[in-house]
C-alpha cells in the first residue's frame, strides 16, 4: 500500500537533527516503523554542522558559544546550516525496496523531491521559485529551501529546510564560515543577501495551515494522487532510539571526530600540513594532508557534499593513506571508487577530487615555510 505517516512536530533543528531523524530511519532500516513525512516547525534558533564537514572549519564556534546558540554535528550530510525559530522541515523518511518508491538514488530524491516543492510553493503562494541543482530551491537567485539526502542499507532520507521566516544576517554572517570556493558559481555573493523566506516573498506571516497543505502537496506531485497519509506520531520504539541518539550526539566525541585536533593528534610529527578546496556541483570538497617525504602520511577529506554510501569517504581516505604525492597515482585511486556499483557521487566528478589533490600539491611544493605539526 502506498501510505506515509504524518507527524508534526516542534523541534529545534539541531535538535530533530541529532535525535529523531536518525530515530526515524534506524527504525525503519530494522523493519520497527512505517515510511514517514515529517514537517517539524522549529521551536527556538539553532546551527548544525554537516556529518562529513569539521565543526572547527565550517562554524565561528567562540561566537556561537557567546551567543548561546545551540550547535550540534547532524548524521546527514551537506553544509553548515543556521535555522530560526518558525521554520521548519519537511522530512522523507522511505524504504527504497518498496515498489511505490520512485527516488532509488540521492541525484534523483534532489531532482524529484525538489522539483515537487518547488511546484507547489508556486501553488500556494504565488511565488516563482526553481530548483537549482543539486539540492536548493531558489527564488531570484536566492535561496528559498537546502536540503540534504542520505541513502543508506536501502532507506532513503530527504530532509528539505523551508525558510519560512527571515533569518538572522549577523548570525548567518558571524556563525557559519563560508570559504570563497562556496560562493564563486552564486548570482548573489553577498551571503546576507543570498537567502529568502516565505514570509518575505508573500509580504505576511505563514500559517501552520499553510506549511500543512505544502506538505500534502509536495508528497502527492513525488508520490502521485493516491498516496495515503495517515496522520500518526513517533512509536515508543522510534522515541526511545531517538533519547539514545541525543546522548550519542551532543558528546564532544562525536562533534569533534572529523576534526584535525581529534584525527591528527599526535601524528607524524614533522610532517608538512597542507590543505586545499575545490567546489563541485553537489559542494565544497577540502583535502587537508599531512605530507612526509613526498608520501601522504595522514588524510582528512571533508566537505558539504552527498556521497553515499557515507563510508565510501573513510574507505577513500584509507586507499590514499601511503600513497605518493602524485597526481597520477591518486587519479587512478579515485577513479576506482567512482567504477564501484554501490557507490554514488551525485554531483562530483573525479576531477572534482583531482583539483584538490592538485591544489594541496602545489602548496605542498611552493610554500616550504608552512607551519609543521
Amino acid at each position: 500500500m502506498k501510505e506515509l505517516r504524518y507527524i508534526e512536530l516542534e523541534n529545534s533543528y539541531a535538535d530533530f537533527s541529532i535525535s529523531i531523524s536518525p530515530a526515524i530511519e534506524y527504525a525503519l532500516e530494522r523493519g520497527e516503523a512505517k515510511p514517514a513525512v515529517v514537517l517539524d516547525i522549529f521551536g527556538e534558533d539553532s546551527i548544525t554542522s554537516g556529518f562529513l564537514d569539521d565543526p572547527e572549519k565550517s562554524l565561528n564556534l567562540e561566537y556561537c558559544r557567546q551567543r548561546n546558540i545551540i550547535v550540534r554535528r547532524r548524521q546527514n550530510s551537506g553544509g553548515a546550516i543556521y535555522a530560526p525559530k518558525g521554520s521548519a522541515f519537511l522530512a522523507l523518511y522511505v524504504n527504497t525496496t518498496q515498489t511505490w518508491v520512485p527516488l532509488q538514488s540521492i541525484q534523483e530524491a534532489f531532482e524529484v523531491c525538489l522539483s515537487a516543492l518547488s511546484d507547489a510553493v508556486r501553488e500556494i503562494f504565488g511565488i516563482e521559485a526553481n530548483y537549482r541543482p543539486l539540492n536548493d530551491i531558489e527564488v531570484e537567485g536566492k535561496k528559498l529551501v537546502a536540503s540534504s539526502a542520505r541513502l543508506e542499507n536501502g532507506v532513503l532520507t530527504v530532509r528539505m529546510l523551508i525558510n519560512v521566516v527571515p533569518i538572522d544576517v549577523e548570525i548567518l554572517k558571524k556563525a557559519i564560515i563560508t570559504p570563497p570556493e562556496k560562493i564563486q558559481d552564486k548570482k548573489i555573493s553577498d551571503t546576507g543577501r543570498r537567502y529568502t523566506c516565505l514570509q518575505d516573498e508573500v509580504g505576511r506571516a505563514v500559517s501552520p495551515h499553510e506549511l500543512r497543505a505544502l506538505t500534502e502537496i509536495s508528497v502527492r506531485k513525488i508520490f502521485g494522487k493516491d498516496i495515503r497519509l495517515t496522520e500518526n506520531t513517533l512509536t515508543e520504539v522510534e522515541q526511545s532510539y531517538a533519547q539514545d541518539y541525543r546522548k550519542k550526539y551532543i558528546a564532544d566525541e562525536w562533534f569533534y571526530a572529523n576534526s584535525e585536533r581529534i584525527r591528527f593528534k599526535g601524528r607524524y610529527s614533522g610532517s608538512l600540513r597542507v590543505e586545499a578546496r575545490t567546489k563541485a556541483v553537489a559542494g565544497l570538497i577540502r583535502v587537508t594532508l599531512l605530507i612526509s617525504e613526498d608520501t601522504i602520511k595522514d588524510i582528512i577529506i571533508t566537505g558539504d557534499f552527498h556521497p553515499a554510501p557515507y563510508r565510501v569517504v573513510t574507505d577513500m581516505e584509507n586507499a590514499l593513506r601511503g600513497k605518493q604525492c602524485d597526481i597520477k597515482i591518486i587519479r587512478k585511486v579515485v577513479e576506482e571508487f567512482f567504477k564501484r556499483p554501490d557507490v554514488e557521487m551525485a554531483g562530483i566528478e573525479p576531477e572534482d577530487f583531482l583539483e584538490a589533490f592538485n591544489k594541496a600539491f602545489a602548496e605542498a611544493n611552493i610554500n616550504n615555510r608552512q607551519s609543521r605539526i
